[in-house]
């Protein structure tokens, strides 16, 4: 589930809700001698009494989907919000690029960092795999490549600063290493999935497949024999 699915229950509330209020108003101002506030009053009370409950069940329903609790998921979508414009930081930092080795270093770091940041986006409940990526580990890549990126391109450095720069280009692997350490715990479970499907794939394998396969194998050191005696001769 995404943030769009969600959405979807607002939109649902609304296209059911307009005509339902725009039917009592109607019949408010028609059969009623009401003052023309109470009318009005009376139409946002009826959009407001058929938007909620059908906002809310549509909505709980993405949210079974998803196993999330609408506690939860408000909690993901605030990190998601205020982890987009650093994925935008990290994307504006290709203008920066002076040598190709910081070419590739932002280029995975930013593949990666983008790959977690949409997985999550849509699948948010995998979010609670990899909350230290949304709480340390993009804003500690994000400040260090902000920073290195900038004083990488600063004329005249002596020797202490291109040490730092040296020290600075390091630990930008380590952050490196993290990211893909988080990608791999995003995808663990998947990971685990596939292997079961594979191993029920071979339990559930046709009896005659299993049988060639077993041919096959009777046939190898028979061929085998044969060729060695032919060569004996």
């Amino acid at each position: 589930m995404n943030a769009m699915k969600y959405n979807i229950s607002y939109y649902l509330g609304a296209i059911f809700a307009v005509p339902v209020a725009l039917i009592i108003g109607f019949i408010s101002t028609t059969y009623f001698a009401f003052d023309q506030w109470i009318d009005w009053f009376v139409m946002l009370g009826s959009y407001i009494g058929a938007y909620m409950p059908i906002q809310w069940m549509t909505s709980k329903q993405y949210l079974e989907q998803a196993g999330l609790s609408r506690r939860e998921y408000k909690y993901v979508r605030k990190h998601l919000s205020e982890a987009s414009p650093k994925i935008k930081t990290l994307m504006s930092q290709y203008t920066k690029v002076r040598s190709i080795k910081d070419f590739k270093n932002v280029n995975e770091i930013n593949r990666i960092a983008r790959i977690i940041y949409k997985t999550v986006q849509k699948q948010p409940r995998k979010f609670f795999k990899v909350d230290s990526f949304f709480f340390s580990h993009l804003d500690n890549t994000v400040n260090l490549v902000d920073y290195y990126m900038h004083l990488v391109r600063m004329p005249q450095k002596n020797k202490e600063e291109m040490n730092q720069l040296h020290t600075a280009r390091i630990t930008l692997e380590e952050l490196k290493r993290t990211l893909q350490a988080d990608l791999r715990a995003l995808n663990s479970e998947d990971f685990q999935a596939l292997s079961v499907e594979v191993d029920l794939a071979k339990i559930n394998q046709p009896a005659e497949h299993k049988k060639l396969e077993t041919d096959e194998l009777v046939k190898v050191p028979v061929i085998k024999k044969r060729q060695e005696e032919r060569i004996e001769r």
